[in-house]
């Protein structure tokens, strides 16, 4: 008899995932990512108290605070496998709670887009430089065109987030079944696919206001260098999700290092 028998083969197939399966050594860098967004969280919060005027730069901080809880969320429930996993019989003891993080990992960054688009659109509104240093966009004929193209980035990132849940929906269902694996598979790709051509637009936009040096080079440049890491975590996960690791692979080093620099430290 062949000595290389997979140990996971009984347990059936996942649909291609990000971040591998939690095993015992995601406990201690899931704790700590736990406690750093804790750390985030307060600062936070009073920032959203200390700049409640205007609005809109409350409620760039809220989404703030609703993505750090929401990856307080993620890593807990990581840490939660990481603890009741058992190699090889049992790597994913429960499949809600997995399904769950997947969910959470998938959308958290897309708040992050989000807000970028709006940040952008923000500073590419500006009108306190000299009139010759504003861009077209702050002009009201701008204003029209720049809104309709902002609310379009802000769908397709909707989108992302319902194709992303709709995936999620029949991931239990995908285990055991190729026609509905090769459906979670197409709606997961699409939905980072769009998330990585809104986050290469918003690099693109960054670079062209370059140009604009009288909106101050120093904010245009830190908005690029923001954008250019960004556009690091839907690469990867497009990496992740068309690729058909095995269960061996999901629960190894290699994969769950890359979970933690490409998309758990550049968040």
């Amino acid at each position: 008899m062949s000595g290389n028998t997979d140990p996971y083969s009984t347990i059936g197939s996942l649909p291609n995932i990000s971040g591998g399966i939690p095993t015992s050594p995601d406990f201690a860098p899931s704790i700590l990512f736990c406690l750093l967004y804790g750390i985030l969280l307060p600062p936070c919060i009073w920032r959203t108290y200390t700049y409640r005027k205007p609005g809109r730069l409350m409620w760039t901080f809220i989404r703030l605070i609703f993505f750090a809880l929401m990856r307080i969320a993620t890593f807990g429930l990581r840490v939660s496998e990481a603890h009741s996993a058992s190699l090889p019989n049992n790597p994913v003891p429960n499949l809600g709670t997995f399904i769950a993080e997947q969910v959470l990992l998938g959308i958290g960054f897309i708040i992050l887009a989000d807000l970028m688009i709006e940040l952008l659109k923000s500073h590419m509104w500006r009108t306190d430089v000299p009139p010759a240093g504003e861009t077209r966009w702050a002009h009201p004929a701008g204003h029209h065109v720049l809104k309709r193209i902002v609310r379009i980035m802000h769908l397709a990132l909707i989108v992302a987030i319902a194709l992303g849940i709709a995936a999620a929906a029949q991931y239990s269902s995908a285990i055991n079944s190729p026609s509905i694996a090769s459906e979670v598979q197409t709606l997961r790709i699409v939905s980072v696919a769009l998330c990585l051509a809104v986050c290469a637009l918003l690099i693109l936009v960054s670079l062209l206001l370059l140009t604009h040096p009288s909106l101050g080079l120093s904010h245009t440049i830190y908005l690029l260098v923001i954008n250019c890491i960004l556009v690091i975590i839907p690469s990867y996960r497009v990496s992740s999700v068309t690729d058909s690791p095995s269960i061996s692979a999901l629960v190894g080093a290699g994969t769950q290092v890359k979970f933690y620099i490409l998309q758990g430290a550049m968040e």
